[in-house]
């Protein structure tokens, strides 16, 4: 008896690189956004907040880590 996750993979592995390089892009523009946040301007509020980008960004990692998964065999 094996002993599972029940995680499967959704995708071909060549989209879960592409799923992992729009994670990383998602936690650098949030990086970058918290950082150039300092003087609030009403009228530039962004659509979403860097913390939300940075989530989404390592949301989008794991899926894409998982959906690597038939490479490790």
């Amino acid at each position: 008896m094996k002993k599972s996750l029940g995680i499967d993979v959704m995708f071909p592995w060549e989209y879960g690189i592409i799923i992992i390089i729009i994670g990383i892009i998602f936690i650098i523009l949030g990086n970058r956004q918290s950082k150039s946040s300092e003087d609030v301007n009403i009228d530039k509020l962004p659509l979403t907040r860097p913390t939300t980008k940075i989530m989404i960004g390592g949301v989008c990692i794991i899926i894409g880590s998982i959906q690597l998964f038939p490479l490790i065999k």
